[in-house]
């Protein structure tokens, strides 16, 4: 089940839509903390929340671990994971990507910004390292999969968040056998972890609205997405509340 993505996942409404249906609201909706900035969490039901289970289940397992994020296709996921990485104590984070406006946000955040030598070419030697506990790998292809996996300490976690839709994406499995590496890709489970998320960026003053490159008002989102920038966020004024009696 998925909901804000139009017909085709079901009858709850779209993305950018005046109104939205929420499956089991009392159980999925959680209250945004008193006082906090609608922006600094506007991605907090979708990438922030992503981000949050890439990096810090591994951190809680090995505390102070390094972590690599390969930046590209998943654009904001990925500098929301360099941040929380940084933020929860991570010896080391690295952030490689080909796009410098995302460099400069990881290095806001406090990660080592990487530029790759060309967009969609990945490769192993534009990794730093080979002695990550975490790997995000962000670049939706095989070549990022490998080198994410390949780039692990021995018992590391690599957590991919991108669509891999050519056939036969093929992973390492013998140098994961020797190396002891987990390797965890799914759709992202949001509501089990966005009470914790939202009470850490209440708590923490995390800076999560630095990922956003463009705000929008809700009437021009046709040409706000053709902007095709990192993160972009539409705001609208209030809507009226509705009766649910009605």
């Amino acid at each position: 089940m998925a909901f804000g993505f139009g017909p085709a996942s079901g009858p709850w409404g779209g993305m950018v839509a005046d109104l939205l249906r929420i499956p089991f609201a009392d159980y999925m909706l959680v209250p945004v903390p008193a006082g906090i900035d609608p922006l600094r969490v506007a991605a907090a039901s979708d990438n922030l929340s992503d981000a949050w289970r890439c990096v810090i289940p591994g951190l809680q397992v090995r505390p102070g671990g390094k972590v690599l994020v390969l930046g590209g296709a998943a654009q904001s996921i990925g500098l929301y994971a360099a941040g929380l990485a940084v933020r929860h104590g991570a010896e080391v984070v690295d952030y490689v990507d080909h796009r410098r406006e995302r460099l400069d946000i990881a290095e806001k955040f406090g990660a080592r910004p990487y530029s790759t030598t060309s967009k969609g070419k990945l490769r192993l030697t534009d990794i730093p390292r080979r002695d990550y506990a975490i790997a995000v790998e962000g670049t939706s292809s095989a070549a990022g999969v490998d080198a994410a996996l390949r780039s692990l300490a021995p018992g590391g976690f690599c957590q991919p968040v991108g669509y891999y839709l050519s056939v036969g994406t093929k992973v390492p499995l013998m140098h994961m056998y020797a190396n002891d590496a987990t390797l965890k890709i799914g759709v992202s489970n949001v509501r089990p972890v966005l009470p914790e998320v939202l009470d850490f960026i209440a708590q923490q003053d995390f800076p999560a609205e630095e990922v956003t490159t463009l705000t929008a008002d809700w009437d021009d989102a046709p040409d706000a997405y053709r902007a095709h920038t990192t993160k972009l966020v539409l705001h609208r004024k209030p809507l009226h509340t509705v009766d649910r009696d009605r």
